[in-house]
């Protein structure tokens, strides 16, 4: 083979590993496990954190004119000698929170 040959081959190769990489991480989503794990972390900054649970499915979330595949979750938490149950919507993609509701509390 010519170098010339093999450099081209070097780089088509390259590209289309560059395009393959780019392909997964643009479907890639996060783990179930790791987005409690944020979410438990940025809610007990003010301590008071029980418990919580995540669905392993995505699950399709509406917010204004967009359709988020979303991790749907919940958390108990206390609150003044009270414990408190708030549900999640986290985008399974970036780990953003898109909706997060205090349900009950008891």
């Amino acid at each position: 083979m010519k170098k010339e040959n093999i450099l081209l081959l070097a780089a088509s190769g390259f590209i289309v590993a560059n395009l393959f990489a780019k392909t997964i991480e643009k479907h890639a989503r996060l783990s179930p496990r790791k987005v409690l794990f944020d979410i438990k972390k940025e809610l007990n900054k003010d301590k008071g954190f029980y418990d919580g649970w995540i669905e392993h499915k995505t699950v399709p979330f509406k917010k204004f004119a967009l359709t988020h595949d979303a991790y749907h979750g919940g958390i108990l938490k206390k609150e003044n000698a009270k414990l408190a149950c708030y549900e999640f919507w986290v985008d399974s993609k970036t780990g953003s929170i898109l909706k997060i509701c205090r349900t009950a509390q008891f």
